[in-house]
């Protein structure tokens, strides 16, 4: 794809000859006109995405020209460039939008990679915009965001079982979604006006958690000095989420099971049997059936609570789903902060991408949280990213366990042997990785 560049060179036209000539030869397609009224038009007619321009043109002001090229093209970056440069001139002019401003001479190496950082920053703002498109789903109120396969097929069960009075297990690493999901599960079923309650069952010991659970009445134990509805009166007619429902106790996993099979029980300390309709969805990112083979969880209540089950996939699994994620986590932490951040740059992307996820979803959120806060213009580049994604990671392909008390050339022998290892002994590839020259690498692998 080819970039479509507008210059407005006013009385300068010779200097921005130059500058065209170069950038045509570094690939860009190029328009060339004298006078704002001629830039409005290119603008209005022509998919432009960059415009350098003098600051000071013929009948204009800079400020009041970059406000029309704003007005007809939001998203177009505009540099500024002048022989009269001054800093408060440039100062006010990124203020109203401008995306930098410099004097003459300049530096054309420079201006490419000003042109390429703006020509970024402006495909962030078309990515985000389409992503923003991509999730707003009628179903996301549980913001299950992504549209991999693997997320895809999670919605089709979330969609089936929604409208269904059935118990539902969800299982899976932890950050993975398993509450979003129990989320939609309630607000799209025919519960949805009716309490939604959530307990972590391993925040509890054994004690309190039946007391959080079934309630208690006064004098039922040291401290019970009030009567203490139970999360299982509070979600009556709606939904319980029971998390962590691995770490329930045995002794607690009996009145679990009798509850889910006769719809009743008692408080502790109580003998008022209460009836209750719930809808129990459970979750836990632990092996259930190894803790059956183990006898520390019921075979009775896993059946109970596993009338469907959904599991939820790993991020490691869900790759595609990271572009989709981001914009949703950006948009998510601008309204809460106040932020006007719009993407990522394509280093960060990619480093996102390549990262492995132990902690999943709720790792990537926060991750993003962290970057942005220390982001110093409205997109996030690699530099900003959290320190863990900046070294690799055991179990990456950009990993390599090279042995210590190596000298310098023996470190970087042995890279290149791990690289042309990993890619197969494919030397373009590795050239690539290693981020330097065919020829450069064909030298050094022959020792010269």
């Amino acid at each position: 794809m080819k970039y479509e560049i507008l210059i407005v060179a006013g009385e300068e036209i010779e200097q921005y000859g130059e500058i065209e000539a170069y950038l045509v030869r570094k690939g860009f397609a190029v328009q060339c006109v004298m006078f704002a009224k001629d830039a409005y038009k290119v603008l209005r007619n022509s998919p432009v995405n960059i415009v350098i321009s003098d600051y000071y043109l013929p009948n204009v002001s800079g400020l009041k020209f970059l406000a029309k090229v704003k007005e007809i093209k939001p998203y177009v970056e505009l540099i500024f460039l002048s022989k009269q440069a001054a800093l408060l001139k440039a100062i006010e002019a990124m203020k109203e939008g401008a995306y930098d401003f410099y004097e003459f001479p300049v530096n054309k190496r420079l201006l490419l990679a000003v042109v390429e950082k703006a020509v970024e920053k402006q495909l962030l703002f078309f990515e985000k915009r389409e992503l923003e498109t991509r999730v707003r789903d009628p179903f996301n109120s549980g913001n299950i965001v992504g549209r991999s396969k693997a997320l895809k097929n999670v919605i089709d069960i979330v969609k089936s079982v929604s409208q269904k009075n059935v118990n539902i297990l969800i299982t899976g690493e932890t950050g993975t979604g398993k509450e979003m999901v129990a989320n939609s599960i309630h607000y799209n079923s025919p519960r949805a006006g009716n309490p939604f309650i959530k307990v972590n069952c391993g925040a509890f010991n054994e004690g309190v958690l039946e007391s959080e659970l079934f309630g208690h009445e006064k004098g039922a134990f040291t401290g019970a000095i009030t009567k203490r509805i139970g999360r299982f009166e509070l979600a009556n007619g709606g939904t319980l989420f029971l998390d962590e429902i691995g770490d329930v106790s045995p002794a607690t996993q009996i009145k679990l099971l009798r509850v889910l099979q006769e719809k009743e029980f008692e408080r502790v300390g109580g003998n008022e049997t209460l009836k209750v309709d719930v809808r129990v969805i459970a979750a836990t990112n632990k092996k259930l059936k190894d803790l059956i083979d183990n006898g520390r969880f019921r075979e009775d209540l896993y059946y109970r609570l596993n009338v469907v089950n959904i599991e939820m996939p790993s991020l490691r699994e869900r790759k595609d789903d990271i572009p989709v994620l981001v914009s949703h986590f950006i948009s998510k932490i601008n309204d809460e902060h106040g932020y006007e951040i719009i993407g990522l740059s394509k280093e960060a992307m990619q480093i996102f991408i390549n990262y492995t996820w132990p902690g999943n979803v709720r790792e990537l959120e926060n991750a993003i949280e962290s970057a942005m806060a220390l982001a110093k213009r409205n997109f996030i580049e690699a530099k900003y990213l959290p320190s863990f994604l900046l070294v690799a990671q055991p179990g990456n392909s950009s990993f390599f366990q090279i042995p210590k008390n190596l000298s310098l050339q023996e470190m970087e022998n042995e890279l290149i042997r791990l690289t042309l290892v990993e890619t197969r002994g494919n030397k373009t590839k590795a050239a690539k990785l290693l981020k330097v020259g065919l020829r450069t690498l064909q030298r050094k692998v022959n020792g010269q």
